[in-house]
């Protein structure tokens, strides 16, 4: 499975520390082995949420492929994508 990601995740992820990019990396792993962790968002179609410490990174799949869409702290990232 091909892993995208958007500007915004780019920006997130340059500010993780060494934990949570040791994590990210892991979910990566797991994403292109078409496993896919974490829970799925209902409201949103094929969009994921994963725990990352006091993080969430959202992902969402289509048409094989992963799109790696934002990791900010769990406060609003709901509201966020409202």
């Amino acid at each position: 499975m091909d892993i995208l990601s958007t500007e915004n995740f780019e920006k997130d992820y340059k500010k993780c520390s060494k934990e949570e990019l040791r994590r990210v990396r892991e979910l990566i792993d797991a994403i292109k082995a078409d496993t896919f962790p974490g829970k799925r968002l209902h409201h949103l179609k094929n969009t994921y949420s994963f725990r990352i410490g006091n993080k969430r990174l959202i992902y969402n799949v289509e048409g094989g492929k992963a799109i790696l869409l934002m990791l900010k702290s769990r406060e609003g990232i709901y509201d966020y994508l409202r």
